[in-house]
């Protein structure tokens, strides 16, 4: 790895950890300087200014998204493959949950953002809905399911739980990984069989 790498992934990944802590008006140039140990300067070199640094952060989301589910395989057991899926997503999302936040946040002023963070939902409503559409020809899920609405609950299932993960630690509204996975998600996975 060379230097330039080096410090443009330090400057990089100490921008995201800054715009988890505090968004996006908080990541100062100074303040990543500051904790990056480099010179304002490099940052500018390297991104001009922190818009730049906002494209690289989605520019490296939309690689990894084209990946997400590259190596993951469906056994054909719908308890267990939606769990995989879930899981799929709910890592990458807590992977790259900067993206999210700063949607949230910034959605109106960076339509680029926004754009970004809807890809995440559309490819996963793509994939939950291919598998179910295969699992309803193979008559592993009922006949009856409509397979536009199971793709939607499951997306918003995920999608919520994993809001709630970031954003509530009230014990009333959150549950471990395990419980989700176990509790939510198979037991959505009974429903359509």
């Amino acid at each position: 790895m060379t230097k330039k790498t080096s410090k443009y992934d330090k400057i990089l990944n100490t921008f995201i950890q800054l715009l988890i802590e505090g968004g996006y008006q908080s990541a100062t140039i100074s303040k990543i300087a500051e904790r990056a140990e480099v010179n304002p300067s490099t940052i500018f070199r390297n991104f001009t200014d922190k818009k730049g640094l906002l494209s690289a952060v989605v520019d490296r989301h939309l690689k990894d998204l084209s990946t997400i589910f590259d190596g993951v395989s469906m056994t054909g057991n719908i308890e267990d493959d939606l769990v995989v899926l879930s899981k799929t997503y709910q890592e990458f999302q807590a992977d790259h949950q900067e993206i999210v936040l700063i949607g949230f946040q910034a959605a109106l002023e960076m339509p680029e953002i926004n754009k970004a963070v809807e890809e995440i939902p559309v490819l996963f409503k793509k994939i939950l809905g291919d598998y179910f559409s295969d699992m309803k020809k193979q008559h592993k899920i009922r006949e009856t399911i409509d397979v536009e609405a199971a793709t939607m609950n499951l997306l918003w299932l995920n999608f919520g739980y994993f809001l709630s993960v970031i954003r509530f630690d009230h014990p009333n509204i959150s549950t471990s990984a395990t419980d989700f996975y176990d509790k939510q998600i198979r037991f959505f996975a009974k429903s359509l069989v």
